[in-house]
């Protein structure tokens, strides 16, 4: 791999599958979106987000920076609403997570979601609208749970029990809320017994999901700045990346973007 005729031949050789592989999971996405199951949500743009990155190193190994950047187009607008559709889903109702049972969760990453998910980056404006409301007619926490949507209840609990969801009998053949063999009560608990750490399993994934985003972001620049300096991509990732041969103790090289 060290030789460029070798790297670019066989990277030539991989993109066809890539563009299948979006194609597929895209598909996957969608299908289980559509049938109002929300469980493998999150796999599925992790996986798909995955791919397209790939494709775009592929472009970027090959020189086509142009390319590269088309592709890029293409994944935000491929998987934006898709994040941000999941992180709603989690946040149906942030009433729950503002109840006593979830006292250990933070309010400022409460905020900080709602703000990508409303769009609103005025806070008074986000705590009068979402917030407010939130903690003046938060229900029981049961109540709650029975109150929110069977897909987001079936996001929760993939991140939070996914035993509740037979994750232990199969992992991608998974049944819809209301036909799988346990009892809403049975599924209830599965939430209950795992608050508050159970509500901040579910704020990790949605933060990451937005930081998935915000990545996503961040590669046009790193790739628009590349292109400014002539660089190649290896000589990017010799600026950008430690030596090979150096220890983890070392200070990595850094390349600031302003």
């Amino acid at each position: 791999m060290s030789s460029s005729t070798n790297r670019k031949q066989l990277v030539s050789e991989v993109i066809q599958p890539l563009l299948e592989a979006e194609h597929y999971y895209q598909a996957a996405w969608d299908s289980d979106w559509n049938k109002g199951n929300g469980i493998l949500s999150r796999e599925y743009i992790l996986i798909l987000s995955l791919v397209y990155v790939v494709e775009i190193k592929c472009y970027l190994e090959l020189g086509e920076y142009e390319t590269a950047l088309k592709r890029l187009d293409e994944a935000e607008e491929i998987v934006r609403p898709r994040i941000r559709g999941y992180v709603k889903l989690l946040f149906e109702d942030p009433s729950g997570y503002l109840h006593s049972a979830c006292q250990k969760v933070s309010l400022s990453s409460i905020v900080e979601i709602l703000k990508y998910v409303a769009g609103e980056s005025n806070v008074d404006k986000l705590f009068d609208k979402h917030i407010r409301p939130a903690i003046f007619n938060t229900l029981g926490i049961e109540a709650w749970i029975d109150s929110i949507s069977p897909r987001s209840r079936n996001a929760i609990l993939a991140l939070t029990a996914p035993s509740s969801l037979g994750v232990g009998l199969t992992f991608w053949n998974r049944l819809p809320w209301d036909s799988l063999p346990w009892s809403a009560a049975d599924r209830r608990e599965g939430i209950l017994s795992l608050m508050p750490s159970g509500a901040n399993r579910v704020i990790a994934a949605a933060q990451s999901m937005i930081e998935l985003h915000r990545r996503l972001e961040g590669y046009r620049h790193e790739i628009n700045e590349m292109v400014r300096l002539g660089l190649s991509y290896r000589e990017w990732q010799d600026l950008v990346l430690p030596p090979k041969s150096s220890s983890e103790d070392q200070d990595s090289k850094i390349l600031l973007l302003l």
